[in-house]
């Protein structure tokens, strides 16, 4: 395959071949599946021409061709699955633009396993694909790299997606899956939540002890209620959620849930930001912070040690030293890094006081360095970049992670970026949450 030829198939042809690797199927909260989404994305718009509308009212995207197919397969038959998925995707509440409705198509094309039908009508009609890509600057338009991404596309049939396509409401703002539940409580007047309706969101704000809501700590503080009996609550009017529970009295109450927290720890951040304009509208009420190793007891991070912050992005912030890095070739496995560590010390000298302060964010799809005068990126490596991350066991203070100039399973030149942390259990906490960040790749403390 002739992959290689453009950066975001070399990087989609990575993701594919680790996700073939994976012998149960694929779910929301795979640590591949936000790449794999945003690299498609990526591809789909790259080249995309955005004629607009006669008076430029509104903005095209790739989902505006994908939903114009069947306006053009005049002599040919649509595949059924995809028609249904078309469907789908344009009468969903949960999402109200054009990026949010593409990106519901490709999860429902990832779960059925037409993805490549879009594409396969597109291309049968040259005229349409250039009407719609400029074939000097996309993939989709070019002869050679659209091959390519067939063969790509025939692959990710070989790989069983298991993905909640109705966890979508979040889909206009983001890639990054919240976490959802199903709960049936029973039957009452009253849940027992005072609910804030928040661009379009109906989040919780207060749960009442006692209450049915808060039996097992079913409902949160920071919940949002995605659907009540069924019913979607995108965008629903203050009283619709009262009005259901005395339309349904005396039932079990059925309500769906977007969970203010994600499976690690973290605050979603669609939800954070709701939840900051909660706090101005009223000043007593308590914004839920990341349920983090460390976060919540500072002692435990060790003496030196601050707990560490939480970003307006949902990353966690960690303020460390930058020692400095060390080219260690074509293997980035976690036995160079004691003698990596070893080397940019012996070049830095071990004089903390003279290292470089900076931000550790570790957010949920990489880690990024920052300047805390400026907040300026210093450098930045997504997790599939990530081969390995440690220390040495003689100067626990010192962390260091290794990273590839593209994804770890075909780069050929990784780099190992070494931090001086403020405490012993600060280098621990910070490694155990990179190594959660990629899954998968080796570690040890």
């Amino acid at each position: 395959m002739s992959s290689n030829k453009d950066p975001l198939l070399t990087d989609l042809k990575g993701i594919i071949l680790k996700l073939r690797s994976e012998d149960k199927p694929i779910t929301d909260h795979h640590f591949e599946l936000q790449n794999l989404c945003e690299c498609f994305e990526k591809i789909f718009r790259k080249g995309l021409k955005n004629p607009g509308s006669l008076f430029g009212l509104y903005k095209r995207d790739y989902w505006s061709w994908i939903e114009s197919l069947p306006s053009y397969t005049f002599n040919e038959r649509l595949n059924p699955l995809f028609s249904i998925a078309l469907e789908e995707c344009r009468t969903s509440q949960k999402v109200r633009t054009h990026q949010g409705r593409g990106r519901l198509f490709i999860r429902i094309a990832l779960t059925k396993k037409i993805l490549s039908v879009a594409l396969e009508h597109l291309v049968m009609n040259p005229k349409l694909t250039e009407y719609w890509y400029k074939p000097e600057l996309s993939i989709i338009g070019n002869e050679v790299y659209i091959e390519s991404l067939m063969s790509l596309l025939f692959l990710i049939t070989e790989i069983k997606f298991d993905l909640n396509v109705k966890n979508a409401s979040f889909l206009d703002e983001t890639w990054m899956m919240a976490v959802m539940k199903q709960f049936e409580l029973v039957p009452c007047k009253d849940l027992g939540v005072f609910i804030k309706h928040i661009n379009g969101k109906a989040v919780v704000a207060e749960v009442e002890p006692g209450s049915v809501a808060e039996e097992n700590n079913k409902i949160e503080v920071g919940d949002v209620f995605d659907e009540l009996f069924g019913e979607n609550l995108h965008g629903a009017s203050k009283g619709k959620i009262p009005r259901l529970i005395r339309d349904h009295e005396g039932w079990p109450i059925y309500v769906t849930v977007v969970k203010c927290y994600m499976k690690n720890g973290r605050v979603y951040p669609p939800i954070y930001e709701r939840l900051l304009c909660i706090k101005e509208e009223m000043p007593e009420f308590e914004v839920p912070q990341d349920r983090l190793p460390g976060s919540q007891h500072p002692e435990s991070l060790g003496n030196g040690a601050q707990p560490p912050e939480l970003a307006s992005d949902g990353s966690t912030i960690y303020r460390l030293k930058y020692v400095g890095n060390v080219n260690v070739g074509e293997d980035g496995g976690t036995y160079i890094i004691e003698s990596a560590i070893s080397k940019v010390m012996e070049v830095s000298g071990t004089n903390e006081d003279k290292f470089k302060p900076v931000s550790l964010h570790l957010g949920e799809t990489k880690v990024a360095i920052m300047s805390p005068e400026n907040g300026d990126i210093i450098f930045q490596h997504s997790y599939p970049e990530i081969s390995s991350c440690g220390r040495r066991l003689d100067a626990v203070n010192y962390f260091a992670y290794v990273a590839g100039d593209t994804s770890c399973t075909i780069s050929k030149n990784f780099i190992c970026y070494v931090f001086y942390a403020n405490a012993e259990a600060e280098s621990r906490t910070i490694l155990r949450n990179i190594a959660q960040g990629f899954g998968r790749t080796t570690w040890f403390v």
